[in-house]
Order: structure tokens, then sequence, then C-alpha cells
């Protein structure tokens, strides 16, 4: 009999177990179940991102510019964060990356308190040894060195511990210190008697060491002056030293101090009323001091644009000795210029005012072309060009001065002269009022020329005090309870 497989097969199939609504119940469960789970992951996940958030907002609260104390306060808070959130890897992920943060925050803060007392230290021991050496100690070189050293090195090492105010007030201290040791080295090539406040000068005068009496007395300052720390007035006063010892040099060319110290206070007396009277010749052809009939040709649109401006220095000579006669002689250079500029800039409504293309018929050196960077060939027109392209009084100076010096030459008064008529090079004779307004230009140069030179020879090169005070010194000229000189003439 032929067996039946399909029906074997049939029969070894298990039954359901469940049913169809069971099923159906199941799988609803297993919903609710899911359901619960994303619904606790999602509760999770917000109470996650809330602590992190929090401690994010405890680890911001602080920086290295806080004291130690409150930023182990914000570490203390996040290690209490931490232990509540035990299990929570996430959380503790988080919290404990912002606590290596806050210790390194603590590291950055602890760093720079270290490297503020270290500069607070520092500027101790400079004020220390300025006191010592202020109430009769002696230099040493040996702890200044020490002190640049130790500075020197301590920025090198912490140097991720400073914020830019903190490196620069600590590279400003070491610099002071520098300067300290430069001075002092300078004075010691002077000064050997490390022992005594005092400098002890060489008396030899055939030794390299020697200075003259004016220089001593510099150096002496100068030492004065690093003694209480004022190291940047100590260095003005030995780089002083050797410009002192070319003046001085002129005086022993002449039969004495007293008599070159005569010298150049006649000279400067005799400037400055070569100043007033140059002031007082082309202000007469304004009309200024003379009477209307003798008053020369000039245009009226001319002599009122020049008129107003007023350059004078002081009849009296004593007024120009003090502190503000340099000052003095500065305002009347920068008047002058200013009224040469006038002169030059004038508002060009007619052939009265100065016509800029006669200035392209002054030719200037070559050398004087070289020095302002002009090409060979160069006019005063290029001079005045660039004279008009700078802004300060500083920048505008040398230009001035070169513009002035060709204006003063004679050889070149006729073409300024044809400059007031716009300046065409006219075949016509010039009138009158070109002529006048000419000579008043001149001569406006002229007293600029001789108020930079007062100013360079007397009060520069070789300062009109000194030759007072050493008049007053040898007792001349010296009244009352002050000083007045009795000066030549007077």
């Amino acid at each position: 009999m032929p067996v039946d497989v399909k029906a074997i097969l049939s029969a070894a199939e298990p039954e359901p177990v469940f049913g169809e609504d069971v099923m159906a119940l199941s799988r609803i469960a297993q919903s609710n179940r899911t359901y619960k789970r994303a619904q606790q992951l999602r509760e999770k996940q917000e109470y996650d991102t809330f602590a992190i958030a929090q401690g994010a907002e405890v680890a911001g609260s602080v920086n290295f510019m806080d004291s130690v104390a409150d930023i182990d306060l914000s570490i203390a808070e996040i290690a209490k964060m931490s232990s509540a959130n035990k299990g929570n890897n996430l959380v503790q992920a988080s919290l404990t990356k912002l606590r290596g943060g806050l210790e390194e925050t603590k590291q950055l803060a602890s760093g720079r308190n270290a490297s503020i007392e270290s500069l607070n230290t520092l500027s101790d021991d400079v004020y220390q040894l300025q006191e010592n050496r202020a109430k009769g100690g002696i230099y040493n070189e040996g702890a200044v060195t020490e002190l640049i050293k130790n500075a020197k090195n301590f920025v090198n090492s912490n140097a991720h511990y400073l914020d830019a105010n903190l490196r620069k007030d600590y590279e400003s201290k070491i610099d002071d210190l520098v300067k300290t040791r430069n001075v002092y080295n300078m004075i010691d090539f002077y000064d050997k008697d490390h022992e005594e406040k005092g400098i002890q000068f060489q008396a030899d005068a055939s030794q390299p060491d020697y200075l003259t009496s004016i220089q001593q007395g510099l150096l002496q300052q100068s030492k004065n002056f690093a003694d209480v720390g004022n190291v940047d007035d100590a260095m003005k006063s030995i780089s002083s030293l050797a410009a002192v010892g070319v003046s001085e040099a002129k005086y022993n060319q002449r039969a004495g101090q007293a008599q070159f110290a005569g010298e150049q206070v006649a000279d400067f007396r005799s400037q400055i009323e070569s100043v007033n009277t140059e002031i007082e010749s082309y202000r007469g052809l304004l009309g200024q001091g003379v009477e209307s009939k003798s008053e020369l040709e000039l245009d009226s649109k001319f002599k009122e644009l020049v008129g107003g401006l007023k350059v004078s220095l002081p009849s009296d000579p004593n007024s120009l000795v003090g502190s503000g006669g340099l000052e003095t002689v500065n305002l009347a250079i920068r008047q002058q210029s200013d009224m040469l500029n006038t002169i030059l800039t004038g508002p060009a409504t007619g052939p009265e005012y100065f016509g800029m293309a006669s200035l392209d018929n002054i030719p200037i050196d070559d050398v004087d072309a070289q020095q302002f960077g002009l090409d060979s060939g160069s006019t005063l027109k290029d001079v005045w060009d660039n004279y008009q392209s700078v802004v300060t009084d500083e920048e505008k100076e040398p230009y001035m001065d070169l513009m002035a010096h060709y204006v003063a030459d004679p050889k070149f008064t006729k073409a300024i002269a044809h400059g007031f008529r716009g300046g065409g090079m006219k075949i016509s004779a010039i009138s009158e009022e070109e002529k006048n307004a000419a000579r008043i230009m001149v001569g406006s140069a002229r007293t600029y020329n001789k108020l930079k030179r007062l100013r360079k020879e007397h009060f520069i090169d070789f300062p009109i005090s000194t030759s007072v005070g050493v008049l007053s010194q040898s007792g001349y000229g010296q009244q009352g309870g002050g000083l007045q000189m009795n000066w030549p003439g007077q």
C-alpha cells in the first residue's frame, strides 16, 4: 500500500497555541512597552541635557582672573553634581570634562597670582635698591644683574600665565633695570671708587676719563638721578657729556670762559636785534610805523592779507634767557613760516598774489635735491609741492627751511617779483607794487633764516643760559638777588 507522505507531514504540523484574538492583545501589550521605553529614554535625555547644562553654567561662572577660592567652589559644586549622577555615564563624562577644564583654570589662576606676587616682589626689590642708594648706599651691579636674570627667567618659564598687560609690566621693569645697569656702567668709566657716594674725578687732563668742570657737574647730576631711580633723566644727563665737551672746547680756544661767554651773549643780543630790525623793515613796507605819505606802493589786497600776521621777539634779551625763551623763539619761527605760507598760498584772484609757476624758474642745487629725495634739475616748485604734501609742523619745517633759503637769495629776487604778476616772466618792467611785495616776501624769508640760526646757535648748540651762568659766576652782570644781565651796549 503506498505511503501518503503529504498526509503524514500535514499531521506533523503543530496546532496554533494562540488564536488570532490572543495575538492581537499581545501586539497591543508590546506596543505599550515600546512607548514606555521611548518615554523613559526621552525623559532621561532631557534630564541628562539639563544636568550637563547646569554643570556648564557652574564651570562658566569663573575664569582665570577670579580667585582660586572661587574656582575651588565651582570645582566642589561640579563634584557634588557628579556624585548625584553616579551610574549616569553620559552626565559623568561631561562633568568630568568640565572639572578638568576648571582644574586647568585653577592652575592658570594660581600661576597668574604667583606672577603678580613675583612682580610685586620685583618692584619691592627695585624700590629697596633705590632706597639704599638714596640713603648713602652704593650701586650693586651684581644685585641688579641678578634681578634682571631672575625676572627674564620667570617671564620665559611662566609665559602661559601672563596676559598682555602683565607681561608688559614685567618687561617694563626689566627694561628699567637694564637701563639702570647701562647708566651705571657709563658712570663707572669715570667713577673708580665705588665706596664713595660722590664721584672721584680724574685730575689728569691727558687721561681718557678726564672731565671738564661742566661735564663733572652733568655726570654727578646723572648719578644723583640714577641713585633715586630716575633713570631716564640720568641717561639724558650723561648723554650730554660729548656735546658739552665740544662746547667747552670752544671756551679753551678763547682767552677764557668768561670771554667766550661774553662773545656768546653779545652775539645773542646782536641776533635778536637783527631779527627785530628785519621784521620792522618789512612791516614798514606794509605801512606800519611810517607816515602815510611815506608809505610805499603796495596792493591793498596783499597788504590786508599779510598785514595781520604778527611776528616779533621781545626787545629785552633777558626775557629769552629763562626756561620759556626757546618756546618763544619756536613760536616766532612758526609764525614766520605761516607768513611765508600765506604769501605763497594767498587767494589766486588776481596778479597781485603770488603765482606758483614762477617757482619753476628757481632751480635748486643737486645736493639739496638729493637730500630731499628729489631728482636732479628739480626746482623750488618741487620743494613747495613736497611741503604741501606733508601735514605736521615737524614734517613741514625742513621744506620751509629750503624754501626760505632760496627765497632770501638776492639772485632770485627778480623771479620772486615776477611771481606777483601771476607767475609769468613778462618782458615789461616790474611794477613798484610787485617789487615791494617781493621785498616783503624776501624780508620774511630772511627773518625766518635768522630765527632758525638764533635757535640753533643759542638754544641748541650752546644754550645762552649757560653763557649767562658763566658770566654770573664770574661776577659779571649780577644785580640784586636775581640774574639780570647788563648786556653790551646797554
